[in-house]
């Protein structure tokens, strides 16, 4: 066991010093950036998740992948932005403090960061059931917003989706879904890719039907979608519930976007076209021209 104070001191070991907009970092009451060193025409973007104790992961998880895992799933916003994640505040609740599981969870973490060259410049530390809480903040010239599609634009989403909802229900069948359970890696390589020509974007958390139903309320549009389109991991498809893990299973940690039909050429090789925007409210799914009747729609962290 160690105390509060002999634990800052072990997050502070993230901290790479790398990032010379860091005027004053870990150490005093709140972090400082010099916004003079901000590159001209960069836009602060901020985006924060909390994930809890039996909710968002399991106590028996490895610490590596919890750490892992609650920044990566901050860091997919960062992507679904299309910003560069720069600065990370961290705040841990801990019931006790384990030494061990500590510098489990710091190296999970610690990989992402390096990845990625972001900095941890503060944060907070308390007692209590064990949550994570991390605030990135990133920049970007052109910002996605959700509300950006427009009638005709085709819908695209990145990699496979339903792996991870697969592996959440049949823990250790494969190891792939597994991975992409556990470790996702956020898209930054799509949205780089992409960013130019891409018009509304989000990504894929809580289930494809309920984020992209983001989209569409946001564009003020309809959406339909055709589900033998989706790319799926074979494993998968022998499950009986492969659909709804595709359709509204969560976890992907995907982009979902929308592009004019004459860019449809400039999509990277793992994007897939799935359907299109079009007048009217809501989602509609078909397989092989038969209407879905959906009975899930997405993960609901109040429900």
């Amino acid at each position: 066991m160690i105390n509060e104070f002999e634990l800052i001191k072990q997050l502070q070991s993230l901290v790479q010093g790398l990032d010379q907009t860091v005027a004053l970092g870990i150490g005093d009451d709140a972090a400082v950036i010099d916004p003079q060193l901000i590159p001209a025409g960069q836009k602060i973007v901020i985006a924060t998740d909390t994930l809890v104790c039996g909710r968002h992961f399991l106590e028996q998880d490895k610490p590596e992948d919890i750490g892992y895992k609650a920044l990566a799933v901050n860091l997919s916003d960062m992507a679904a932005m299309c910003a560069q994640p720069k600065w990370l505040l961290m705040n841990l609740t801990l019931s006790d403090i384990d030494e061990q599981w500590l510098t489990g969870f710091k190296c999970g973490v610690g990989d992402l960061l390096k990845k990625y060259h972001v900095e941890l410049i503060g944060g907070d530390t308390t007692s209590g059931p064990l949550a994570i809480g991390f605030t990135v903040l990133g920049l970007s010239s052109q910002p996605k917003k959700r509300s950006d599609a427009q009638a005709g634009d085709l819908i695209v989403v990145s990699g496979e989706l339903g792996s991870a909802a697969f592996a959440l229900n049949n823990p250790g069948h494969n190891a792939d879904c597994d991975t992409q359970l556990k470790r996702p890696l956020p898209r930054f390589d799509v949205s780089e890719a992409v960013k130019d020509f891409a018009r509304a974007m989000i990504d894929v958390s809580d289930g494809l039907v309920a984020d992209l139903g983001h989209i569409s309320e946001a564009s003020e549009l309809g959406a339909t979608i055709h589900l033998e389109k989706i790319p799926v991991h074979a494993a998968i498809k022998n499950d009986p519930h492969w659909r709804n893990y595709v359709l509204a299973g969560g976890d992907d940690y995907q982009l979902c976007f929308t592009i004019c039909p004459k860019d449809v050429d400039k999509l990277p090789a793992d994007c897939a076209v799935i359907g299109h925007m079009e007048s009217g409210a809501g989602v509609h799914v078909y397989e092989n021209e038969q209407k879905l009747d959906l009975e899930q729609t997405g993960f609901d962290h109040f429900g």
